[in-house]
Formats: structure tokens, C-alpha cells, sequence
């Protein structure tokens, strides 16, 4: 398995973690369309979460502000209209009623290899302009 996709999965694990501990029910994880994948899809205070996962190899967690590139720094423009697609076809596959509320959510994860520990920054209600 190639480092980046190793650090992907390390950092999808890590951020599921983080969600069940903070509150969130895991309702599915990897679902595919055949526009994309959609890391992680829970649901919290009864909005529908669906949760992309970007994650980051660090060295440590002190100077994660100086970063020259971050999380949020790789869901593009193309990913990001790729997964807004992914999501209504979820919710049409899924026969989700149109009052259910829903949210994109942005897990940023910082992955320290060594010890195979991470950090994560949660972005709630993210939009793409």
C-alpha cells in the first residue's frame, strides 16, 4: 500500500474514533458511489453528518500552524463537487426524507507515523465558494 493511502486509513480510523467519542453514531464508513467516496457518514443532535477525512503526516503536534500544506489544503474544488454529488446520491439511495437535516463536515487529521498517534480538527458546516 503507497504511504499516502496507508496515512488515509490510518487517519479515517483516528477521526471515527474521535466522532463516536465526541458524540456521534456511525452509521457507514467508505460509501461508494460511482462519483466518489464518502469517508464517513454519522449523525449527531439529529443532523446527518457526512464526514470527509483529510489527513496529514507530521512529525509533531506543536507547530501544526506552520504547515505549507494542511488537511483542508487537499479537498479541491473537483473533490469537493464530487463529494456534494456522492452525498445526494447517498440520500436518494438511502430514500432519506428531504426534512432530514444534513451537513458536510471537514475532519482534518494530523497523523504523527511514529507513533501512530493523530489530532484531529473538526469543521463543522463546511461550504466550498
Amino acid at each position: 500500500m503507497a504511504e499516502h493511502n496507508e496515512i488515509g486509513k490510518i487517519g479515517e480510523n483516528i477521526a471515527r474514533t474521535f466522532l463516536v467519542k465526541h458524540g456521534f453514531y456511525v452509521l457507514d464508513i467508505n460509501y461508494r458511489t460511482k462519483y466518489g467516496e464518502i469517508d464517513i457518514i454519522a449523525k449527531k443532535d439529529n443532523v446527518l453528518r457526512f464526514v470527509e477525512v483529510k489527513s496529514v503526516k507530521v512529525r509533531d503536534f506543536i507547530h501544526l500552524n506552520t504547515l505549507a500544506v494542511k488537511p483542508e489544503d487537499n479537498l479541491t474544488r473537483d473533490k469537493w463537487s464530487k463529494l456534494v454529488i456522492s452525498c445526494e446520491t447517498y440520500l436518494h439511495h438511502k430514500s432519506i426524507s428531504h426534512e432530514t437535516k444534513y451537513q458536510i463536515d471537514l475532519a482534518c487529521v494530523y497523523v504523527n507515523t511514529e507513533s501512530r498517534q493523530g489530532k484531529v480538527v473538526l469543521m463543522e458546516n463546511v461550504s466550498r465558494g
